[in-house]
């Protein structure tokens, strides 16, 4: 089944939480994450950058847009007890 990701950029804290609330229960039933962009640099790495994980063109959607909506086929990582 497919799932869908939201990445939000760090400086979007409003968006983050409306997504948060408007998703909340396709969030519980695993159907969507959001999730706050964790990169810590302003360009990716090279390595990154030919992972097929990577969806091209990110870092432009985040910038211009304040998210990037990434379709996934694999499940996702399970989030620990603290949400990470």
């Amino acid at each position: 089944m497919a799932r869908v990701l939201y990445i939000v950029a760090r400086d979007q804290p409003e968006l983050f939480a409306f997504l948060r609330e408007d998703f909340a229960a396709e969030e519980a039933d695993q159907v969507i994450e959001i999730l706050m962009d964790r990169r810590q640099g302003a360009q990716p790495c090279e390595a990154d950058r030919r992972d097929p994980r990577r969806k091209e063109g990110a870092s432009v959607d985040l910038r211009e847009m304040g998210f990037v909506f990434v379709r996934q086929q694999a499940p996702l990582l399970q989030r620990d007890a603290s949400g990470r």
